[in-house]
């Protein structure tokens, strides 16, 4: 479980906390590193459609990729857990989730 911080544009991820998770210590239990969760500040969550883009890396983000807004670095040794996080942002900021809610906020204030 954990909160996912957006900025005014409901699109710049301001910061990402996870406060309860069964993952091992050293592998997955990295969600709780403050040097990776740092990365994510600044990290866009929708393109320019309004489809969600973000998506943990697999292993590195080449920060000259046109899509390295959208990536944050992938957990060394828990591909699952990477994968899990990815899965996460995309339900919960897609259609099924908050994404329409988000989506009406964008609109009410101007933003695409």
């Amino acid at each position: 479980y954990g909160f996912l911080s957006l900025g005014s544009d409901f699109n710049t991820i301001q910061g990402l906390r996870f406060y309860e998770h069964a993952e091992t210590p050293g592998l997955g239990g990295e969600i709780e590193n403050p040097r990776w969760l740092a990365k994510w500040e600044g990290k866009k969550i929708y393109d320019e459609n309004g489809n969600v883009e973000f998506r943990v890396a697999r292993g590195y983000v080449d920060n000259n990729s046109p899509q390295a807004e959208y990536k944050v670095d992938g957990l060394s040794g828990a591909t699952l857990t990477s994968k899990g996080v990815s899965n996460m942002i995309s339900f919960w900021l897609g259609e099924d989730g908050f994404g329409p809610y988000l989506q009406s906020m964008r609109s009410e204030q101007g933003i695409n």
